[in-house]
């Protein structure tokens, strides 16, 4: 082998160690640090709790329901069903001028309104000394604030009347207005039981001089 085979041989081993030595020395790729968890979400902050709902306040009682009257009833109870009348009218009372008149007449009366009120219907017919019949409807309540007896009256030639006053035994006079033949006057009437048959009434009217009574009512059953 020449002289320059063996350098020619000696290069090539050089290079290939050289070439080994850089693959060798070369660093190894730097291992990538693992990735840190993603820091966790800061929590949602807790709802705040819902004031309680205040307590609801406590029902107001109910109102008493309405009741019928017992004070009218016992007034009342003996004036129920028919009766027959005898009216007596005053001088003038059936007109100017006009004498004392006698007539027949009835009334009759019955609880009403689911016992509240009592209804009263009266009726004189034509006859002697009344030219025209006349009837009316009267009708009577309680109240307990005043305690007292309500009236209100109509009849079949305009009238209108409306009273109020006091139980007294087994008798009751109520005062108030009659609007009559476009006049309005005061009244004042009672109603009383004289026995287990027999009731009275009396109507009297202030025309500017006082109370004058302008009829009366004597009934039996």
């Amino acid at each position: 082998m020449t002289k320059i085979q063996h350098a020619l041989i000696g290069i090539v081993m050089l290079a290939a160690a050289g070439t080994a030595n850089a693959q060798t020395a070369k660093p190894a790729a730097p291992v990538a640090a693992p990735a840190s968890a993603p820091m966790a979400k800061a929590s949602a902050p807790m709802a705040a709790k819902p004031p309680e709902a205040a307590a609801k306040p406590a029902a107001s009682p109910a109102p008493p329901k309405p009741t019928p009257s017992k004070e009218l009833e016992a007034l009342m109870k003996p004036f129920e069903g028919s009766w027959k009348c005898e009216t007596k009218f005053a001088a003038n009372a059936l007109g100017p001028g006009s004498p004392e008149t006698n007539a027949k007449s009835s009334v009759k009366f019955k609880k009403d309104l689911d016992g509240f009120v009592y209804r009263g219907e009266w009726e004189i017919k034509k006859q002697k000394g009344i030219e025209m019949p006349i009837k009316g409807i009267l009708y009577l309540g309680f109240d307990p604030g005043s305690m007292q007896v309500i009236a209100t009256s109509d009849d079949n030639v305009g009238g209108i009347g409306m009273g109020a006053g006091k139980i007294t035994g087994d008798s009751v006079t109520y005062t108030g207005e009659q609007y009559m033949m476009g006049m309005k006057i005061k009244s004042r009437e009672t109603m009383s039981i004289k026995g287990p048959k027999e009731a009275f009434h009396k109507l009297e009217m202030d025309m500017g001089k006082g109370f004058m009574t302008f009829d009366e009512d004597t009934c039996k059953k």
